[in-house]
C-alpha cells in the first residue's frame, strides 16, 4: 500500500473584501488521498509470509483481530483448503493465539486474539502449518500505548474482547504522619 503525501488545497479570494470575511483554513483534497480508510496493513514480505499491522492498541487489553488477505498476495494453489492450517507451538506465542484462516471471495481471512501485556511495539510471529507441511507467517505488529497514555483508535476488524485489571495501582496505602 503505498502513502501518499497530501498537499493542501489553497483558495484565493477574488477580491479584498473576500479576503477580510473568509475563514483561513487548509482543506486537503479527496483525491490526493489515496491512503484505505482505516483497515489492518497486510504486506506481502517473501513467497508465503507476511507483515500485518494492526496500528496502536492499549496495554492490558485483549483484542480478536480479522485480517482480509487478498487473493493476489496469497500464494497457494488453488485447490488449498486454508481452513486445514493450525498454528504450530513452536516456539509458544505469548501476544497471538489463532483461530481461524478461511477461504474468502477476494483471498483470505485470517482469525486471532492478540494480548497487549506490555506498552511500546509488539512483535511477534505467528507460524501456520497443515498436514501437507505447508507453511504460512505473519508478523503482527503493534503499538500498544501505556497506561495513561490515550484511547486509540482501532482499525477495522479488530475488536476489543477483554480488559485486564492491571497490578499496578494509582493510589497508595501509605497513610503519611
Amino acid at each position: 500500500m503505498a502513502t501518499a503525501e497530501l498537499k493542501p488545497v489553497l483558495h484565493h479570494p477574488d477580491s479584498e473584501d473576500q479576503l477580510q470575511h473568509e475563514d483561513h483554513h487548509v482543506h486537503f483534497s479527496e483525491e490526493m488521498d489515496d491512503m484505505k480508510e482505516n483497515a489492518i496493513v497486510v504486506r506481502k514480505r517473501d513467497e508465503n509470509s507476511y507483515e500485518v499491522q494492526l496500528g496502536f492498541l492499549q496495554v492490558f487489553h485483549t483484542y480478536e483481530v480479522v485480517v482480509d488477505i487478498e487473493s493476489k498476495d496469497l500464494m497457494m494453489n488453488e485447490t488449498q483448503e486454508l481452513s486445514s492450517f493450525g498454528q504450530k507451538e513452536t516456539p509458544v506465542p505469548i501476544h497471538v493465539k489463532f483461530m481461524d484462516l478461511v477461504n474468502t471471495e477476494t483471498g483470505a481471512s485470517l482469525k486471532f486474539v492478540f494480548k497487549a501485556l506490555h506498552d511500546k511495539v509488539t512483535k511477534e510471529k505467528l507460524f501456520l502449518a497443515n498436514k501437507e507441511g505447508a507453511e504460512l507467517q505473519f508478523e503482527v505488529i503493534a503499538r500498544v500505548l501505556g497506561k495513561g497514555k490515550g484511547t486509540p483508535l482501532l482499525r477495522s476488524g479488530i475488536h476489543v474482547l477483554s480488559v485486564e485489571k492491571s497490578d499496578e495501582t494509582e493510589g497508595s496505602d501509605w497513610k503519611g504522619f
